[in-house]
């Protein structure tokens, strides 16, 4: 039977880490039974790199040297092991918390178990964090190269996109820091082509890959924290909006967003004319933090917005109003070409694939290793209780000790490893260096760094704790060192007070008064509600509550609320309108579903629309070429908010079933007094024509 990667792994660590001396590349090949049947000698030597890059991944440090005149290799044991640092019962409670504040499940699962192999368990816990839900998001595959670069000491190569421009250029920078701010995840480090230190967007990086780098290191006194609370809108270009006033919520919806706009000054005071039911236009100056974004959000109102921009900005007003018709055209595209293959029958459905948590090979190996360690040191323990210490089925185990035995075979016949399990009890035989489990992969402690650091945020009350465990953690971080100052999390002080206090409430089981603005509503209203969940869903926080008027649970978006009263409002109350999917338009007195068509490239936007996969869909285009998406349930409680979904993600997703839903948008932007007319599609804000 072939040996798999975690085997082969398995024995090479063993083999290294039992050798008193530094061994030759000819007898590591000659000692691990994979290499020494490699077909050829380029197999080996490309095997026996990616096993080498592997462990270093893992923090381990691979030392090579020459002796007489031939490369010599060995492990380095300092910091090999999990350290003698030794955590509270309260900070390790700490840990489990943070661990959880990831959003992307792979990464939840991958740290709670860094957490347990620190001494973690949650028996019969009680969290005193327990209102927290996910915050942290992935960041995707751009992030785990960033922090990968962070923790090795490499250089990153890339092509990025500036704030007020549409192309990307390349870029290389040896990366000090990585910290979130505004939901966004943002890398800085020293710039190669400006020789200066320099911050950078992750979500305007693209095509992202990683060199063994001369450029410096973070200086000592380097702070990601006051790199993040620099991040300001004065970076950004501005811009001035025109617009009918009755598009003042939507707009609204932008600012608080804060991805396509920022500047809440601005808007303070509703326009006079919206008050009092009349018809006329406002006009803004706000910051653009991303000139796609801003694309993206013009696109929903159809033209209505006019935005004029200075002389020497990255872009034209007229570049904005071509940009805005392509995004509005290329939903309307898609759109008809999803129908076009659902009526003539050109797609192919396959049922919903079961999404599929394939273990890493690299943290099988890891817990192999664990897997040993707790062997060596509990001699005829049973499967039960080797299942109960790594948290893992049974069955799992079953597979894990089969493993270890293959890994055995793999050196020199078992010379060096045995494994016996008889009667489900298990007995080994190992070199006395297995006996100690390894410390945290550098991505694990960095990951569970950041969530500390996002704990202390969004609990004061804990900061000082949570930056001690992290000062901790940091020091086990071994490659290129790596200090709890090249981390941070941000959230604005406004959002960090309106969370404690929220909290609070919930776990106190008490009323608040909340000033809120529904989504597309003009003005903020007083609402008595009683907590019960704060939570996170990508870069928004969200608290779940239960209206004091008539019990209903229902979910307000927290950058909406413009005020809390920790008891009765100062205000009459009035009825909380019921918010849609995290909050929007309610215009419909009953939930309906629909079908969406959703590009398989893009995950995130079917988790965004929180719908039930139906399944697969692939559509034949004319030249021969097809498109793959997913097909989902949505409910749907505004179809105006559903369209400007599709247009804000043009391209990305469309209706299942047959519709022409772009006559219905311009007409509601009609009704709405948004657009003078419902038909033109090249109509522009003057005078309204409305009565």
């Amino acid at each position: 039977m072939a040996t798999t990667v975690p085997e082969r792994l398995f024995a090479l660590y063993s083999l290294l880490v039992s050798q008193e001396r530094p061994m030759t590349r000819a007898r590591i090949r000659e000692s691990i039974d994979a290499y020494r049947s490699a077909s050829s000698d380029a197999a080996f030597e490309r095997t026996f790199e990616r096993d080498k890059s592997a462990l270093r991944r893992l923090g381990m440090r691979l030392q090579t040297n020459t002796l007489r005149g031939e490369p010599v290799y060995s492990l380095d044991r300092n910091r090999l092991w999990l350290s003698e640092e030794t955590f509270s019962p309260s900070d390790k409670l700490t840990l489990g918390v943070a661990a959880r504040l990831w959003s992307d499940p792979h990464y939840a699962r991958d740290v709670d178990r860094a957490v347990r192999r620190l001494g973690y368990r949650d028996e019969n816990s009680t969290e005193p964090h327990n209102r927290w839900s996910p915050a942290l998001n992935g960041g995707g595959d751009h992030l785990d190269l960033v922090l990968e670069a962070l923790a090795q000491g490499t250089e990153l190569r890339f092509n990025y996109r500036r704030v007020d421009s549409f192309d990307a250029l390349p870029r290389i920078m040896r990366p000090w820091g990585v910290g979130q701010r505004f939901g966004h995840w943002y890398v800085g480090g020293w710039d190669s082509d400006r020789k200066a230190f320099r911050t950078f967007r992750l979500s305007r990086m693209s095509a992202i890959t990683q060199s063994w780098t001369t450029l410096p290191a973070a200086d000592p006194e380097f702070s990601m924290a006051r790199v993040l609370a620099g991040i300001t809108e004065s970076q950004s270009p501005a811009v001035k909006l025109t617009f009918p006033t009755h598009a003042w919520p939507m707009v609204m919806d932008w600012v608080e967003d804060g991805t396509a706009l920022r500047g809440m000054d601005a808007l303070s005071e509703i326009p006079s004319s919206m008050e009092q039911g009349q018809v006329g236009s406002a006009s803004i100056t706000v910051d653009v933090p991303d000139i796609q974004e801003l694309i993206r959000c013009l696109a929903e109102l159809g033209g209505a917005v006019t935005v004029e921009v200075s002389n020497d900005a990255g872009f034209s007003s007229a570049e904005i109003n071509d940009r805005v018709e392509a995004q509005a055209r290329h939903a309307v595209e898609l759109q008809d070409e999803v129908s076009s293959a659902y009526t003539s029958g050109a797609v192919q459905i396959e049922a919903p694939r079961r999404e599929r948590h394939r273990e890493a090979s690299e943290r099988r190996f890891v817990r192999l290793v664990d897997l040993a360690s707790f062997l060596g040191s509990h001699q005829g323990c049973t499967t039960g209780e080797i299942a109960k210490h790594l948290d893992i089925p049974p069955s799992q185990i079953n597979k894990d000790l089969m493993a270890l035995a293959n890994a055995g075979s793999e050196l020199l016949g078992s010379a060096y490893m045995m494994v016996d399990a008889h009667d489900d009890v298990v007995r080994v035989e190992l070199p006395r260096e297995l006996d100690q489990p390894l410390s945290l992969a550098p991505d694990q402690t960095i990951r569970l760094v950041l969530a500390l650091h996002l704990l202390g945020e969004i609990s004061p009350g804990h900061r000082e704790q949570t930056r001690g465990i992290a000062d901790k953690l940091a020091k086990t971080v071994t490659l290129a060192s790596v200090e709890s100052d090249q981390l941070s999390v941000h959230l604005e002080s406004i959002t960090t007070e309106h969370l404690s206090i929220l909290r609070e409430a919930a776990d106190e089981g008490r009323h608040v008064g909340i000033l809120y603005r529904s989504r597309s509503q003009s003005s903020a209203t007083w609402r008595t509600v009683r907590p019960t969940k704060v939570y996170a869903d990508g870069p928004t926080w969200y608290v779940s509550a239960a209206d004091a008027k008539d019990g209903l649970e229902r979910t307000y978006r927290v950058a909406s609320i413009r005020a809390i009263e920790r008891e009765t409002p100062p205000v009459p109350g009035v009825p909380a309108e019921s918010t849609a999917a995290h909050g929007g338009d309610n215009e419909s007195p009953q939930d309906t579903t629909a079908h969406m068509w959703v590009d398989a490239s893009c995950p995130e936007l079917s988790a965004l629309m929180n719908g039930t996969q139906l399944g697969q869909a692939r559509i034949s285009r004319a030249d021969g070429s097809s498109i793959e998406g997913q097909l989902i349930e949505v409910r749907v409680r505004s179809w105006f908010s559903l369209y400007r979904m599709m247009l804000h993600h043009a391209g990305r997703m469309a209706l299942w079933q047959p519709q022409l839903w772009a006559p219905e948008w311009r007409r509601e932007l009609y009704r709405r007094r948004i657009l003078q007319n419902p038909c033109d599609p090249s109509d522009r804000p003057g005078q309204p024509t409305h009565s």
